[in-house]
């Protein structure tokens, strides 16, 4: 409240009579130095007594107070009407017993003391009022003592008091003035020392906060209790000479022992609701744009109102407490892992944790600023919700079966995590058991730019679009991004699934108020329609799949509808759970921090348990909710093996109910079954040998599926559908005319190996040999039993085990026509060769040479090996790829021109930039082979990179 006019022109007269009063004291020379003095006054801006430092506060949900943020100075400021009269009573005893009759300054004070510093002969004495100590604190440095100083202090303080009433000034003085500990203001000094309020201080509490003011270290009751009690009875003296206590109340409460609140005490010094305030305080900074000067939080006194679920993050910090929780960690390492709760229809964080066994403030927080991969829980963001809104459904069916793909580095084969290849299935079907191969496909159908906007549109800002790494490729499919994403983004992905199509920004704020009440800052998402109605209930019931028979039944929760995505990536980098139900959506990510892989974790294994720990209480009191259906979803049955309408050929089987958006319901009927006559003795395709035939129903894919290409262990694989196919063999039983092969074979190696060799007079050089094997007499031959392809007239088997009776067989096919022989005759392998068709040689048992590599100039590689036996007529053969683990065979062989008997070769025709793979074998003028050398790998550097010659045995 400002003074009026009148009393302000008396003030400046009695200003004059002041200085003139001082000039007289300090002698002739006087008046200079006090016209000196004021020519240094600062600014005399009597609302800077207000600008003092004032904390920040905190609020969960319901608006209840939760944290402070102060910087230096802890800070409430209250009004004096919320302050005890004991206390300002206390104050003005032993501080300023004049002070509702001076005017700011008091000469009889001044005079006082500066007698006091004449007689020392130095400045260091005052008699300064509240107000002179309000303007001292609060507008000039407190520790200059001199007498230009003291001159300052005096005019401010008149400028102040003709600005101020009395109570306004005390009210200042009462919310600035530091009492210890960290305590600024009466408020804060009431909460930390008595854990009360200002207003409700008693005498003996205020007559103690008095007394800390002259010297809040040695009056303190923390650490000097003794000095501080006996500050406290000099203010309770004071106020019985100030009328407000009388002697006899006096000495009663100077019997009083001063007690002092308990601090509740943190055993592994963390801080409630610690990483949800750390992001609440990151966001702050960033909704005020006061990046550069992010102190003004702690001083500012701003009320910050949160969407902080207590009851939420208290429990996900008990979870996270828990070390049982978490599987065990490497030695040194410790196993992280972040989780987000929110809620879908309004994007409110209601709970977030940032790691495990995290202290102190504004930690790392690996919700909100870690990118990690997603691996599969990406795959319905990127694929299949906007394969969804393309017109496919959860029937659309997908070939679950390896494909290579064209890439920078040549070529890529996507495999499924279990090895299993399930054939042809359906959209849920490939959800629910994530299978990558039929993501990949799903993506490259669809286009990756859609996926890549989806998840975008989603909320992913993370995802890189060009540059020479981008995530532009197939690999988004299966969550490898370049940069990765963080849980809450993630989470609130998820959250368009479980509001309805429906993006809403993830906040922790709802609104700022400043330390007047003023609202600056209002949380105003804008909500954004990633997807129809319609395809977000079909993921929903899709993701419903995952969670009651798929990856993620550990977050089942009863009565509940759950819809979730477990997420794996490769080696147990990252493993994740994301979850939702009509009300939340979580996530829980866990991973070390260096991206160290992970021995025997799994999303579905030890994320979707923690996910189920805390959901299941975040909903305990929530009323039981479905997801809305949409009008246009309908169902109808389908066939499962085309997606299409069942043919009067669907196997019973291959009929299922599934749900459709009615504008995308298939129209066509079902062509993957047809009927072909096969033996009953063998299920094989008829000759005009088989004495009778039957009619079954089989699959016929629209494109067939081919192993062209593949290497390692995805050689020689099918789906397992294969075996509802029409047989491509025709009866092996009843046989039919043309050549045969005449297969023969035996043990070698000291029985650790099988060498197979055939005759067939139609090879020619687009002729492959398949070889099959069983343990079981009279087999025929089927994808079951299917063991390596070979382009010779021989085959080399070392997979056995000594002991064990093998059966082979073998059937020539023509590359061109994929027309095929006859399977062979039968040959029987056991443990002896007693019971063996006679092999070729004469059981000379070479060793496996042992290869090496020279590169000259960049331009050639010389490979040299060791003799791999006694003989002196060994020829060998000399392989190359550019593939590792590839097949020795006659379209890998090079130097088929020549007659190589030396044990060294040289290859002239190499390419700086490329990497090349080695194999070398021996063969002595028996047909006795050697085992396959070891492979070696050999990189051309470029010729600018080092011209000096390398060797090794990689």
């Amino acid at each position: 409240m400002r003074k009026n006019k009148s009393k302000k022109l008396n003030n400046y007269k009695t200003i004059l009579i002041v200085l003139l009063v001082l000039a007289f004291i300090v002698g002739g020379a006087g008046i200079g130095f006090v016209v000196a003095a004021l020519k240094n006054v600062p600014s005399i801006d009597s609302s800077n007594i207000e600008a003092f430092a004032v904390s920040s506060s905190i609020y969960d949900k319901d608006e209840k107070l939760v944290d402070k943020l102060h910087g230096v100075e802890n800070r409430d400021p209250v009004k004096l009407e919320d302050i005890s009269p004991n206390m300002v009573n206390a104050l003005l005893a032993i501080e300023d017993q004049r002070f509702y009759k001076h005017i700011g300054i008091d000469p009889f004070r001044i005079a006082g003391a500066a007698v006091a510093n004449i007689k020392k002969g130095h400045t260091a004495q005052g008699g300064s009022t509240l107000t002179q100590q309000l303007v001292k604190v609060s507008m000039l440095d407190p520790k200059d003592k001199t007498l230009k100083r003291k001159i300052q202090e005096a005019v401010i303080s008149l400028k102040v008091e003709n600005d101020y009433t009395k109570d306004e000034i005390i009210n200042f003085y009462l919310n600035t003035v530091y009492f210890g500990d960290g305590a600024y203001g009466v408020e804060a000094a009431a909460k930390n020392f008595f854990a009360k309020n200002a207003k409700d201080l008693t005498i003996d509490e205020a007559a103690l906060l008095a007394g800390v003011i002259q010297n809040p270290y040695k009056h303190s009751p923390l650490y000097h209790p003794e000095n501080a009690k006996t500050r406290r009875d000099i203010v309770l003296n004071a106020m019985v000479d100030f009328n407000k206590l009388s002697q006899e109340e006096a000495n009663k409460l100077k019997e009083k022992p001063i007690k002092i609140a308990e601090k509740k005490k943190s055993k592994d010094k963390s801080y409630a609701y610690q990483s949800f305030i750390d992001h609440v305080v990151e966001s702050a900074i960033d909704n005020l744009d006061i990046a550069d000067d992010s102190s003004k939080l702690y001083t500012g006194g701003y009320k910050i109102y949160t969407t902080l679920d207590t009851d939420i993050q208290s429990n996900m910090e008990d979870v996270y407490a828990n070390s049982k929780n978490f599987p065990s960690s490497k030695k040194g390492s410790l196993i992280q892992s972040a989780m987000v709760v929110l809620d879908p229809k309004t994007g409110e964080i209601k709970g977030l944790m940032g790691g495990r066994e995290q202290t102190g403030r504004r930690n790392f927080n690996r919700a909100t600023q870690a990118l990690r991969q997603p691996g599969s829980v990406f795959k319905p963001l990127a694929v299949y919700a906007p394969a969804l809104e393309k017109g496919y459904n959860p029937a659309t069916v997908i070939d679950d079966f390896p494909q290579a793909y064209k890439s920078s580095s040549g070529t890529k084969v996507f495999e499924n995590y279990d090895h299993r290849y399930r054939g042809l299935i359906s959209m849920r079907t490939a959800l629910q058991y994530s299978i990558n191969t039929a993501a990949v496909k799903m993506l490259q159908q669809i286009g990756v730019e859609e996926g890549y906007k989806f998840a975008k549109k989603a909320g992913i800002s993370s995802l890189v679009s060009s540059g020479s790494r981008n995530d532009m490729g197939l690999s988004l499919a299966l969550g490898g991004l370049t940069k990765g994403a963080s849980p809450l983004e993630i989470t609130s992905a998820y959250g368009v699934f479980a509001n309805g199509g429906v993006y809403v920004p993830p906040h922790c704020i709802t609104r700022i108020e400043d330390s007047k009440g003023n609202v600056i800052w209002e949380n105003k998402s804008k909500k954004e329609i990633v997807m129809s109605p319609e395809s977000a209930y079909l993921i929903n019931d899709m993701l419903q799949t995952v969670v009651t028979s798929g990856t993620g039944r550990n977050a089942s929760i009863p009565g509940r509808q759950v819809a979730g995505k477990t997420g794996t990536t490769s080696f147990n980098v990252d493993v994740w759970f994301v979850g939702y139900t009509p009300d939340l959506v979580s996530s829980v990510w866990m991973g070390y921090d260096k991206n160290d892989n992970m021995s025997r974790v799994s999303g579905g294994g030890n994320c979707a348990p923690i996910w189920k720990k805390v959901m299941e209480k975040a909903h305990k009191d929530l009323p039981t909710s479905k997801f809305t259906r949409p009008s246009n979803i309908i169902s109808t049955s389908i066939d499962t093996k085309s997606g299409m309408r069942p043919s009067n050929l669907t196997p019973n089987e291959f009929i299922k109910s599934e749900l459709f958006n009615r504008k995308f319901v298939p129209k066509e009927t079902s062509k993957v079954w047809v009927m072909a006559s096969v033996c009953p003795d063998s299920s094989q395709l008829i000759t005009d040998n088989c004495p009778d035939a039957v009619d079954k129903v089989f699959l016929k894919r629209e494109k067939p599926w081919s192993t062209s290409g593949f290497s390692g262990k995805l050689k020689g694989i099918a789906p397992e559908d294969a075996k509802l196919e029409v047989p491509k063999q025709k009866c092996l039983i009843h046989g039919e005319g043309g050549p045969k092969i005449r297969l023969h074979g035996g043990l070698i190696d000291n029985e650790s190996a099988v060498k197979l060799s055939w005759s067939y007079s139609k090879a020619t050089e687009n002729t492959k040999f398949q070889i099959y094997r069983s343990s079981e007499r009279n087999f025929i031959p089927s994808s079951q039993t299917f063991l390596d392809s070979s382009s010779e007239l021989e085959f080399l088997d070392k997979s056995i085990k000594k002991g064990e009776k093998y059966y082979y067989r073998v059937i020539a096919i023509d590359t061109e026509t994929d027309l095929q022989s006859p399977a062979s005759n039968e040959v029987e392998i056991s443990g002896t060769n007693s019971n063996n068709t006679e092999q070729p040689g004469n059981n000379v048992s070479l060793k496996a040479p042992k290869l090496r590599y020279q590169i000259k100039d960049q331009t050639q590689v010389r490979l040299s090996w060791n003799k791999p036996g006694s003989g002196n007529q060994i020829t060998y053969f000399v392989f190359k790829s550019e593939s590792p683990g590839f097949s020795a065979g006659i379209d890998t062989q090079i130097g088929k021109g020549s007659i190589i008997s030396n044990t060294s070769f040289t290859d002239t025709s190499v390419e700086s930039g490329k990497t090349y793979y080695y194999k070398v074998i021996g063969q002595d003028a028996n047909s006795n082979q050697s085992p396959l050398s070891n492979e070696i790998k050999v990189t051309i550097r470029n010729n600018s990179d080092n011209d000096e010659a390398e060797d090794g045995d990689d």
